[in-house]
């Protein structure tokens, strides 16, 4: 049996949760103030490491902000939306694990559990709470009507004049939501490093101690980013799933659906395979070599799942998604605003580039509660990101740059190698642009000959070389020939146990 009822679970893992202390597996860096904690190992030991390295923000997230905030530290509604929760909501066991191991983090980082005003320890149950807020806030009660999100996905005919792009998908997302001081204090780029072997490396733009996928990117290059739908009609019979953990479910699986390529349908069939509550809207995007890169799911409790593609467009023109806080195919479409206004500017010119992208959206969906703005590029792992500051939205903050290849590079060559679920990973960073001499560094636990093989965007094979490998790091200077065009390849190392594919660019 996949879940069981909360309650159910916690007398199974109570019992067989460690709680000595222990070296956190995970370390804390900063790239222009933004907080970026890498975490790597079991569910519990990543937990473990969220919990040490950031109980101060854990603590000031769940007393200020969930408690104080949105409960108004009452106590009686508190426990009454406790038991409701308890007896309603079923949570995977490995994430009520990964509670159990934050916790213990915590207490090992120094934080003492207790909270004056629930006159207790906080415990897991109250863990997962905060993780599902969205789940059972009646008529979105919590969101104080400021859940105003918006995203742009784009791509092929709207994108090939971009020479950034060159036909390749973009999105663009605003994360609206009633700012909040503890909120604003303690946003976190996570990064997780699973080692169990059905799950993949994964990025979440989050805030501490909230380890579900509300902006989330996979490092097979899914990257998923939640809105609140409108119509949250369900059945109180049910038993519900946390939608943030759904979405985990298909962004951190290698391959969730089994298809044997890990795409938006992956997110898709998480979602569909757990019992929503709450009206959800996902804009899902892969870079345009997967089968279906772009997509918008909509779902609540009582129509369940739709998938909302290009084609399902009316107002919108051009290879444009765009999902904003309304349902437009789970139910007949009703008036927004923001969602007429980037049709109106898509009429005018459905061309999109990076800078356009970000304007656009802010022009026809930007507001003063914006907490967080994001632009992901599939293809190139470029991600910029910006966060309220002060009284200025996000979308006005001059964003901070990243790559997912930067923030998946995790281990120094003189550093112990974590267990990894493969056996097989690049360390080393390419280049944007590439030169003619590419440093390759990359991870084998074999000691075995190796081989380097590199793509074009057609998948046609370019350079094959042997190389000698042995255990541990290796590093291997790739050349490239002056008669190799500007474009996107594709790097593969094959250690003849395991292979790993990464992408770079070539700009002549």
């Amino acid at each position: 049996m996949r879940k069981l009822l909360l309650v159910c679970a916690l007398l199974i893992i109570i019992g067989t949760t460690l709680v000595s202390a222990q070296q956190p597996q995970g370390y804390i860096e900063y790239k222009e103030n933004k907080m970026i904690v890498r975490v790597w190992g079991t569910h519990y030991e990543r937990g473990y490491a969220q919990g040490y390295l950031l109980c101060d923000g854990i603590t000031d997230i769940f007393n200020t902000y969930f408690l104080a905030n949105l409960f108004n530290n009452n106590v009686s509604v508190y426990n009454a939306t406790r038991s409701f929760f308890e007896t309603s909501f079923a949570v995977d066991d490995k994430y009520i694990t990964e509670g159990m191991g934050v916790l213990d983090g915590m207490i090992a980082g120094g934080q003492s559990l207790y909270c004056a005003v629930l006159g207790r320890d906080i415990d897991v149950t109250d863990l997962m709470m905060c993780n599902s807020l969205i789940d059972y806030a009646d008529d979105k009660d919590f969101s104080q009507g400021n859940d105003l999100c918006s995203s742009l996905a784009s791509w092929g005919t709207s994108t090939v004049n971009s020479p950034d792009l060159s036909g390749e998908s973009i999105i663009t997302r605003f994360l609206d939501w009633t700012p909040h001081s503890s909120l604003l204090d303690n946003q976190v780029v996570l990064v997780s490093f699973p080692s169990e072997s059905d799950e993949q490396n994964w990025i979440s733009f989050t805030f501490t101690g909230l380890f579900g996928c509300l902006s989330a990117i996979n490092e097979a290059g899914v990257g998923s980013f939640y809105n609140v739908g409108n119509i949250d009609a369900y059945d109180p019979g049910d038993t519900f799933n946390p939608i943030f953990l759904s979405i985990r479910n298909g962004i951190e699986a290698a391959d969730y659906n089994n298809s044997g390529q890990c795409n938006p349908m992956d997110v898709v069939k998480a979602v569909s395979d757990d019992v929503q509550r709450t009206g959800s809207i996902m804009n899902v995007i892969s870079s345009t070599e997967k089968d279906s890169f772009s997509l918008v799911i909509e779902c609540n409790n009582i129509n369940g799942v739709v998938v909302r593609i290009k084609e399902d467009n009316t107002i919108i023109t051009g290879d444009n998604l765009a999902a904003t806080n309304h349902f437009r195919k789970l139910y007949s479409p009703i008036y927004c605003y923001r969602y007429d206004h980037i049709a109106d500017s898509l009429l005018i010119n459905a061309q999109i580039d990076p800078a356009r992208s970000w304007n656009l959206l802010s022009g026809a969906a930007g507001t003063s509660t914006n907490m967080q703005a994001i632009q992901y590029i599939p293809w190139s792992g470029k991600i910029l990101w910006s966060t309220k500051t002060g009284s200025v939205p996000a979308y006005q903050v001059v964003p901070t740059s990243f790559t997912t290849y930067e923030l998946f590079d995790y281990v120094s060559t003189d550093s112990p190698i974590p267990e990894q679920a493969n056996t097989l990973f690049i360390k080393g960073i390419f280049p944007y642009p590439a030169s003619e001499i590419v440093n390759v560094s990359y991870y084998s636990k074999y000691a075995d000959d190796a081989s380097c093989t590199v793509y074009d965007i057609k998948g046609r094979e370019v350079i094959q070389e042997k190389l000698q490998a042995h255990a541990g790091i290796n590093d291997y200077s790739l050349r490239f020939s002056d008669d190799m065009p500007s474009g996107i390849y594709f790097v593969k190392i094959n250690d003849n146990n395991y292979s790993i594919t990464s992408k770079m660019l070539i700009v002549r």
